[in-house]
């Protein structure tokens, strides 16, 4: 009699220790993406010539809890070797990898057919990275080719083909897609996803890619005064609405103060990260910062003191709470950037060949 019942103990206590995890979703996927930086590590031939794994070490030490991998040209093998290699560095530390195909190869090309060889490069990969971690992503298109990016119905259509191609080969795979043009906010309304795909694609826009450029004469941030927060706040409000119509959720996939973050920032780009970096938290709609050679000296193998304090805006900002009296945050920050402002020796220091990514357009 004891048998059965030891039997069954058993079984309970096997089932109670290695329940398994519940099935992840686009919703908690996000929820784990946090804080990312852009990479060029499979994009430049610096970029691929000189990464470390070593670099993924920092980057997690220093606070990111993801990386965008942009990637252009053919899916040969060596290019297919070397993005293992960087996913399996990101498992090895802890950092989600998104692969972010630049589908622009073939824009100066009449004759050739984008939708074909945007759906055929990520079938190359799916095989690829059929048996990866279930957190790798895939980013569908970086920047898609003109003929797609001026074409909705065009662009749609390719997306819809290669969900369908990923998820035959990789079920479970998360996938990413992003709007017409320069991926604004305001675009996201032209999407046109698979049914019922809530659970596995996520959309992706950006919102100042290189910083607040100047447009028609004037900047969409001088000093942020309230009507420039306030311009600021309704493009988050749309994609938020986009996300309770359709049940979605999104990803920025990029975003910067402008090519001068090399240097020590001024206090107008100092209040800019922090605002946005404040408001997409708010919204809790993960990012990327654009871009990581910004921040990260890879030849070096360490990362640069200038743009430190944006850095940490940027990627862990202080934030007014509604009952803080104005201004009162900016004491806080001036303390905690002065307690990041020489990196810890042991998350910048490489015991192996110099490293780096490659400076590059977003």
């Amino acid at each position: 009699m004891l048998k059965p019942l030891i039997a069954a103990a058993l079984i309970f206590s096997s089932g109670w220790v290695f329940a398994a995890e519940p099935p992840l979703t686009a919703a908690r996927y996000a929820q784990q993406l946090g804080v990312g930086i852009d990479v060029d590590w499979a994009r430049t031939e610096r970029g691929i010539r000189e990464f470390d794994p070593l670099e993924v070490r920092d980057f997690k030490a220093k606070g990111f809890t993801h990386v965008r991998i942009r990637v252009a040209g053919e899916p040969t093998e060596a290019r297919l070797i070397h993005l293992r290699k960087l996913v399996e560095a990101c498992d090895q530390y802890g950092v989600i990898p998104v692969i972010a195909y630049q589908a622009d190869e073939y824009k100066n090309d009449p004759k050739a057919d984008n939708e074909k060889e945007v759906v055929n490069w990520w079938i190359a990969v799916a095989h690829y990275f059929e048996k990866s971690s279930p957190l790798l992503g895939f980013d569908l298109i970086y920047e898609p080719a003109d003929k797609l990016n001026h074409n909705i119905a065009s662009l749609n259509r390719v997306y819809d083909k290669t969900i369908k191609a990923i998820h035959a080969i990789d079920a479970d795979r998360m996938i990413f897609v992003a709007p017409r043009l320069r991926a604004a906010p305001e675009d996201l309304a032209s999407l046109r996803l698979p049914a019922h795909s809530q659970n596995y694609v996520l959309a992706e826009w950006h919102i100042f890619p290189w910083g607040p450029l100047k447009n028609n004469g004037k900047y969409p941030w001088t000093s942020g005064t309230a009507a420039e927060k306030s311009a600021i706040r309704s493009r988050i409000n749309t994609a938020l609405r986009w996300q309770q119509k359709t049940g979605h959720v999104s990803w920025v996939g990029g975003w910067g103060v402008g090519e001068s973050s090399r240097v020590t920032p001024t206090a107008p780009q100092m209040a800019f990260a922090s605002f946005m970096a404040c408001e997409l938290q708010k919204a809790k709609i993960p990012y990327a910062i654009n871009a990581d050679f910004q921040f990260y000296d890879g030849e070096e193998g360490a990362w640069r003191a200038g743009p430190e304090p944006l850095l940490q805006a940027m990627l862990a900002p202080v934030c007014e709470k509604p009952d803080e009296k104005p201004g009162h945050h900016v004491i806080k920050s001036s303390a905690r950037d002065a307690a990041h402002a020489t990196p810890a020796a042991a998350s910048t220091a490489k015991s192996a060949a110099p490293s780096g990514s490659s400076a590059g357009q977003g």
